[in-house]
């Protein structure tokens, strides 16, 4: 607690050393020339003890103002000290005391003077954050007012203390603006335009008037090669060009914002139509259709466009973002270069896969599929020649599940390698049992169908090598399938690969031949020992027809060459009979049997045969 010599018993507490000073100045200020700091002892030592107040408030880095109150309530400016007054622009000749008003303009001062009046009238100290504006220069300050007491408790002055806080404020906002903005192009990031989102759904809602809002996310299509091309440095320049030209081609009450990379987003705030929409996505194209300046070079490009609009998709802004984004990628895969409006039912659709590659995922690591066997037949003696192993997979829900569905989205997915692999174990594993129990008179090969996508990713022809010795079988029991396509994905590894599975002893199946355009160069140039028809032939076979004379060829090719060959999907006796006239060999199809579990192709193996 300190007290003012002036003020007869008042009390004031000071709560920094800055107030006590205030409090030390404004007594010297009223006539107290005495410092508190005095030598009782007196002397010449006593002036050099002295501490002149006056001058330690003047030379404060914090502004000191303090105030009175007419009976009229007329603030007046009793002491301002050099920070003060070069916060008001003041002169130092400046008279004291004067009004307030006539230091600060009564239009821009009432921030200041209200909280003087308040603190006067309550008797309690406030602290508070205002602004001034001298010239073009807005400067942020931050005050502490003390109310100072006389001998009978009455409330006679106001210590404003005034702190210059505008180096920090705009710190502050250079944070906050480098926080909600992207720092390349200046124009909202992911966060900022996620807030204007949920703030343009809500005002949707409250209007109730059947208006929407809609989030378009743009991608720039091929941006890549642009960097690869040019360097990243124009890119970035693209990038900023980019945010230019789509700024042109929304409307003042919409929002531009680069999500990420080459991705922007559009937030159309109000629209009451979806032609709205419709026509800004045209502008953009039509925008993206006019050649880039870029550093010399003249760039084509084009984007692809995904819309979600709270009519037609979710309210919530994660859910609309999500959609829109999900519209995009379809715009892509449609052929880029367009726009795609979300429609649910794809969604549903997408999510679905999703939902259904989990699941996949752990029917593998948990063994829950299985292989079928469907037999291979001997043309002349209708005797059973080997099997095809087909996977299978009855899901726990929605039953079996189509390997027209699974296999690609294993595919997709990379889990095609472990089911590739935990296929191949599983037929070895059945053909042990084979012949472990009915020795190697009665015990027939199985073909494995391998992807071209686990030709690429994994080591089949180690893989294959590692099953035939954990089973211990010759590699004459195991066939390697595979198709066309996988070829032409990686001609020199899959031939490679081929080499070494044929050197185990494993014989090599091309399935689906004759649907490429290139199935005849395969077999000179890849080590193949067996054909397989497609059963696209056999289906519109007829006698002397294009695809009859066609498996004529392919039957005399076959046989020159050395090679097996089978038909695949054979279902009536008259398609065999036309086969056998070829002299071909074997055959596979429903005529003799669907694909059967382990259990049953055992029976099959010895000898119970249900065609017979």
């Amino acid at each position: 607690m300190f007290k003012c010599r002036e003020c007869a018993g008042a009390s004031l507490r000071i709560p920094n050393v800055v107030s006590f000073l205030v409090e030390l100045t404004v007594a010297d200020t009223l006539g107290s020339k005495v410092s508190p700091i005095a030598n009782p002892s007196g002397g010449g030592a006593q002036s050099s003890r002295i501490v002149n107040t006056s001058a330690v408030a003047e030379r404060l880095p914090v502004g000191i103002l303090v105030c009175g109150v007419t009976s009229g309530n007329v603030i007046e400016a009793l002491f301002i000290n050099g920070f003060a007054r070069e916060v008001f622009d003041l002169k130092d000749g400046a008279q004291m005391p004067c009004t307030l008003d006539s230091v600060w303009s009564a239009n821009e001062n009432h921030v200041l003077s209200g909280q003087i009046l308040e603190v006067h009238r309550s008797g309690r100290s406030a602290s508070f954050e205002w602004s001034i504006r001298v010239g073009a220069i807005e400067r942020f300050l931050s005050s502490h007012l003390l109310p100072l007491e006389d001998h009978e408790g009455r409330i006679y002055q106001v210590i404003c203390t005034i702190e210059d806080q505008t180096a920090e404020k705009l710190a502050e906002r250079n944070l906050l603006h480098h926080a909600f903005h992207d720092a390349l192009t200046g124009q909202p990031n992911r966060v900022l335009f996620r807030n204007k989102l949920e703030e343009a759904v809500t005002e949707c809602q409250r209007s109730g008037s059947g208006a929407g809002c809609a989030v378009l996310i743009i991608n720039i299509d091929r941006f890549q090669q642009i960097n690869e091309s040019f360097g990243h440095s124009s890119g970035d320049r693209f990038l900023i060009s980019m945010a230019s030209t789509l700024r042109r081609c929304i409307r003042s009450s919409d929002t531009l914002a680069r999500l990420s990379g080459d991705e922007f987003a559009i937030l159309v705030s109000h629209f009451n139509d979806i032609e709205e929409v419709e026509m800004i996505s045209r502008r953009i194209h039509d925008a993206m259709a006019l050649p880039y300046d870029l550093d010399g070079n003249e760039v084509f490009t084009s984007v692809s466009v995904g819309v979600a609009t709270t009519i037609s998709s979710s309210t919530h802004p994660e859910d609309l973002i999500r959609d829109a984004d999900f519209a995009m990628h379809r715009a892509k895969s449609a052929g880029k270069a367009r726009t795609e409006i979300y429609q649910s039912d794809s969604h549903q659709r997408a999510r679905s896969q999703f939902h259904l590659e989990t699941e996949l995922r752990r029917a593998v690591e948990r063994g829950e599929l299985e292989l079928n066997y469907q037999p291979i037949i001997d043309l002349k003696t209708d005797e059973l020649h080997g099997f095809e192993a087909l996977t299978r997979w009855v899901h726990k829900d929605r039953g079996a599940v189509s390997p027209i569905e699974f296999i690609p989205l294993a595919e997709e997915t990379g889990v095609i390698v472990p089911l590739g692999r935990w296929a191949v174990d599983s037929a070895c594993a059945a053909v042990k049992s084979w012949l472990d129990e009915m020795g190697p008179e009665k015990t027939v090969p199985v073909n494995v169908n391998v992807s071209g996508v686990q030709f690429a990713r994994d080591d089949v022809a180690g893989m294959v090598e590692k099953a035939l010795k954990e089973h211990d079988l010759p590699g004459h029991l195991i066939r390697i399938e595979l198709t066309e396509s996988a070829i032409m994905a990686n001609p020199t590894r899959i031939s490679e690969t081929l080499s070494r599975i044929r050197k185990l002893g494993v014989k090599v199946a091309l399935d689906d031949f004759g649907t490429g355009y290139s199935s005849l160069n395969y077999l000179h140039q890849f080590p193949i020992d067996i054909i397989k028809i497609d059963r696209s032939f056999i289906n519109q076979l007829e006698k002397d027809n294009a695809p009859f004379k066609i498996l004529e060829m392919i039957g005399m090719l076959a046989t020159n060459l050395g090679h097996e060959v089978v038909a695949e999907g054979l279902e009536d006796v008259e398609h065999i009979e036309m086969l056998r006239s070829l002299d071909f060999s074997f055959g596979q199809g429903y005529f003799w049997s669907k694909p059967v579990d382990t259990s049953s192709a055992t029976e099959i193996v010895r000898g119970k045969l249900p065609w017979a």
